[in-house]
């Protein structure tokens, strides 16, 4: 898998990147300090998946026009099929309901804490390649922060499998994590997914993907 970065630090990048290199499935072609130098190069690249950080200069405000999130958006402009993992020390839930619903497949959000495993940060990096959506899962599995509101509308075991969903876990997965049947797995996925409204005929629209995005927008849901 070929991968450029995005960090302004220094240390924590070369760290970082020869992690990335010394698991013999990731090559960090290229890293970046600034938005303008990665966007100027990443179309020569020839990258699967690009590393961003979330704020990319001392007193830049999350989200802000110069940071790892409109950057990845400028990435999928020229790169459509490019996954795009974003790091951050902010728990953020919001951050990927700002990604275009139509484009959100292939997008992660995780914690850079996360990056002391380097293993997590390479699943994150196949989950993007495979067009799947990854919320850290620290933030996905705060212990059920909703709204009781909406809440309401899900069982207790629902709302688990969909944190679990949302943090990028596989039915096999939630299944090992929840010790129940694959069959209760994917009869609570179905269920939540029809709950929320998503239409899993429409060929434009990814199931998963949308239920992990829906579940996003309730974490943020003011109380």
């Amino acid at each position: 898998m070929r991968i450029a970065m995005l960090e302004d630090e220094v240390f924590f990048r070369n760290l970082l990147a020869d992690a990335l290199s010394g698991t013999g499935v990731v090559e960090v072609v290229a890293v970046f300090d600034s938005p303008t130098d990665l966007l100027a190069r990443v179309s020569e690249l020839n990258v699967d998946a690009v590393i961003l950080d979330l704020v990319t200069s001392v007193g830049q405000t999350p989200n802000g026009p110069n940071g790892g999130l409109a950057a990845g958006l400028a990435i999928r402009g020229i790169l459509p099929s490019c996954g795009i993992v974003l790091l951050s020390n902010y728990t953020d839930a919001s951050v990927l309901t700002q990604v275009p619903i139509e484009q959100v497949g292939g997008w992660a959000y995780i914690l850079k804490r996360r990056t002391d495993d380097i293993g997590a940060v390479v699943a994150a990096l196949n989950t993007v390649v495979a067009g799947n959506t990854m919320l850290d899962p620290s933030i996905a599995e705060q212990g059920n922060p909703l709204d009781p509101r909406i809440a309401s509308g899900f069982t207790a075991h629902q709302l688990r499998v969909l944190e679990l969903l949302a943090s990028g876990a596989s039915n096999v997965e939630i299944c090992q994590r929840l010790a129940v049947s694959v069959k209760s797995v994917e009869h609570a996925i179905t269920t939540i997914i029809n709950s929320l409204g998503i239409d899993s005929r429409d060929p434009k629209v990814n199931p998963r993907v949308s239920a992990a995005i829906a579940y996003m927008r309730m974490l943020s849901t003011p109380r």
